[in-house]
């Protein structure tokens, strides 16, 4: 075992540079995957973080999942039938969850719920000077939505308790207040759709990162909102936390099935947004991997090469008594060490690089805004990206492995290879 590896390397040291060559191929792919991996996993990580703790982990609507259809329900009694009614006039109707603050009592003594808010939601558009914006309105009570979100860490000025103490206050996203200009302590003017209007004086601004909630989010007294959007006693909304929130599927189809509204995830009102993450990924791995397969065609090439012009040496090896299996593992062991230090060496650079990136000065603003690269590292990619590149160099290495192993000694000598 020891001669066949002593031969492989010096075979490899024979075509330094060929094998340089190969490695630095290896070594890019890893580079690369490590890069884009962690480039991709940051950005989402980032978005998926802040949605869930500024948003909430569960959320119990004031509508049923599926719409029920009563008058053919009188008429067919069996369970099992699919009834729709087509061209339906809708009706005007307050929608809200009834006995609220029943339920959330039967909700928090739930296993796994940690905390429960009751909100009142609806759209208004905020003015100041000439200036317009359409606003989501959340009316919440402030120690409750402490509890379920951490909107009260994201606030960059102003304190959301003084929702509590200023009889109009008002908290708004970064992106309504750059809209707008209006700064804290400015008063704003909200009327909603059903004729309600109040002035709301700013007391806090938030920034949680992710843009769709800085442009579109406010939060204001219960009561208040309430008011505003003419639903007087009403919640339509309840928001849950949950002691891990990657379970939070499975506590929602629990809490659907209690409460009998509709109740979503933040996997399922998200779900458009992690299709892209998973697009996303998917196309990471094919570039990295058409990197990397790339790289496998560069050691087939030294290792086919390293084969012919090795054939008289292969036949000498033979006739000393190296079997098949002998001349394979000689090969193999080129491709296993070209594998194993261009992996070794994509580890190290891709730390290097990943720390790099990190520092650079960009200010990102779409979907998430970051100061920097969002860059995020796990194990698991790191043991992905060198088992891989080992497995597919060494898969590169079995053809012309397995040729070396074919050639007969006393053809070779005789000229007929």
């Amino acid at each position: 075992m020891l001669m066949i590896w002593t031969i492989s390397l010096r075979y490899l040291m024979a075509h330094k540079r060929q094998t340089l060559v190969c490695i630095a191929g290896v070594t890019i792919s890893v580079v690369m995957f490590l890069s884009m991996f962690a480039m991709m996993s940051g950005f989402r990580d980032k978005f998926i973080i802040e949605t869930v703790e500024s948003s909430g982990h569960i959320v119990v609507n004031d509508e049923p999942r599926e719409s029920n259809t009563p008058i053919l329900q009188m008429i067919y009694e069996d369970k099992n039938a699919l009834l729709s009614l087509d061209r339906v006039k809708p009706r005007d109707q307050v929608k809200k969850i009834k006995n609220a603050y029943g339920l959330i009592q039967k909700i928090r003594s739930l296993h796994g719920i940690e905390a429960v808010a009751p909100e009142v939601t609806g759209d208004v558009i905020a003015s100041y000077g000439t200036k317009t914006h359409n606003v989501v309105i959340l009316g919440v009570d402030p120690t409750e939505q402490l509890k379920v979100t951490t909107i009260g860490d994201n606030l960059i000025a102003g304190d959301f308790q003084r929702l509590q103490s200023t009889a109009d206050g008002l908290v708004i996203g970064s992106g309504i207040s750059r809209m707008l200009g209006a700064k804290l302590g400015d008063t704003i003017s909200l009327a909603s759709s059903t004729g309600g209007q109040t002035n709301g004086r700013i007391v806090g601004i938030f920034e949680t990162g992710v843009t769709p909630t800085d442009y579109s989010r406010a939060y204001m007294l219960l009561n208040n909102a309430q008011t505003l959007l003419d639903k007087k006693n009403i919640i339509n909304r309840l928001t849950i936390r949950t002691h891990d929130y990657t379970q939070a599927q499975s506590y929602a189809a629990q809490i659907e099935e209690l409460a009998g509204y509709k109740t979503e995830a933040w996997q399922e009102s998200n779900a458009n947004f992690l299709k892209i993450f998973a697009i996303q990924d998917m196309i990471t791995y094919i570039i990295t991997g058409s990197l990397l397969v790339v790289a496998a065609f560069g050691v087939l090439n030294i290792l086919i090469m390293a084969v012919l012009e090795r054939i008289n040496d292969i036949a000498i090896l033979k006739s000393f008594g190296f079997s098949r299996k002998d001349i394979t593992q000689l090969f193999l062991n080129q491709g296993l060490v070209i594998g194993l230090t261009g992996a070794t060496l994509g580890l190290i650079l891709g730390k290097l690089t990943i720390e790099g990136l990190r520092k650079v000065p960009v200010r990102m603003e779409g979907l998430v805004q970051a100061q920097g690269l969002l860059m995020s590292e796990s194990t698991s990619a790191y043991v992905m990206a060198f088992f891989a590149s080992i497995i597919v160099v060494m898969l590169a290495s079995m053809y012309p492995a397995r040729r070396a192993a074919k050639y007969d000694p006393v053809e070779v000598i005789r000229g007929a290879h």
